[in-house]
């Protein structure tokens, strides 16, 4: 019965991304000469979003990255029917680790993502920026007791933070998706944004936000959406709005939520896709490459 169930899970959640709700933005560039997919290498990078963060019994979750078995690069491969895989995403990871930085795990030391990917690979991509704009330090401001109000939206203090956040996820995404692109000159790089777990209104617990904070942060993970999309740009890739396209599947539904609330501490994290929404984006990212 249980399989039963998550077939046909899968085989809603793809009939509806795919039908219409693919939410991208792409741009092309002179020195960028990506090919058609015709199923070659696949490289998945990034950090927990692409990792999965929701727990697996198997040996890629404990080996310091958290990579879940069924996250949606694994979706991705499987849709996209990759002949070569390399998941090199691990929880944690920020923009420099992707580039120039080795990233140190509970299971040892990681080498920077871009060290691994082969130049002739035809598909990359990544999940990066989070970590660099540090949004739970911008969420923790706004959560409330039920029916108070933090007014996260009308904050000088928090409206800079804000746009210093996001300058900051810009300034450091950038590098690190050109330094991908030197590597692998003529794969297409899909880049997935951030945010999808801040719907229309709060839900006390799962989501301890007041109703006018709640849609105030969406538009603040729509931003920062707009600054990845720019960095996308910059290297002719394509940019998937994950925040947009997840709009009604935030933890406040309680039917097909695709991510976590801010009271899951081991099924998933706090905030992040679990095996419903790994599966919506796996179709999303599908439904975005070229072939």
């Amino acid at each position: 019965m249980r399989r039963r169930w998550r077939g046909a899970v899968l085989g809603l959640v793809i009939a509806v991304v795919v039908s219409g709700v693919i939410a991208m933005g792409s741009a092309g560039t002179a020195a960028a000469q990506p090919v058609r997919y015709t199923g070659g290498t696949y490289v998945a990078m990034g950090d927990s979003r692409a990792s999965g963060g929701f727990f697996t019994p198997t040996p890629d979750y404990f080996l310091g990255c958290k990579r879940s078995a069924f996250n949606y690069p694994t979706i991705v491969r499987v849709l996209a029917l990759s002949r070569g895989f390399i998941d090199l995403s691990c929880a944690g990871a920020v923009a420099a680790n992707l580039h120039s930085a080795g990233q140190p795990t509970q299971a040892g030391y990681k080498p920077p993502q871009v060290h691994l990917v082969p130049r002739d690979a035809q598909l990359i991509t990544v999940s990066i920026g989070g970590n660099d704009m540090r949004w739970g330090a911008i969420l923790v401001h706004c959560r409330t007791a039920p029916f108070t109000d933090r007014f996260c939206r009308s904050n000088r203090a928090i409206a800079t933070q804000v746009r210093d956040s996001i300058n900051r996820m810009e300034n450091r995404v950038t590098p690190a998706l050109r330094a991908i692109r030197r590597k692998a000159p003529n794969a297409q790089i899909i880049v997935v944004g951030i945010g999808g777990f801040m719907g229309t209104h709060g839900c006390w617990p799962m989501v301890p936000i007041s109703d006018p904070d709640v849609r105030w942060m969406n538009q603040v993970f729509n931003r920062a959406n707009g600054a990845l999309w720019r960095a996308t740009a910059k290297i002719g890739g394509t940019f998937v709005d994950a925040n947009r396209v997840s709009a009604g599947h935030d933890p406040c539904n309680l039917i097909t939520p695709w991510y976590e609330s801010s009271m899951s501490n081991t099924i998933a994290y706090p905030y992040h896709i679990n095996q419903a929404g790994a599966i919506a984006v796996g179709a999303m990212v599908n439904g975005a490459i070229r072939r």
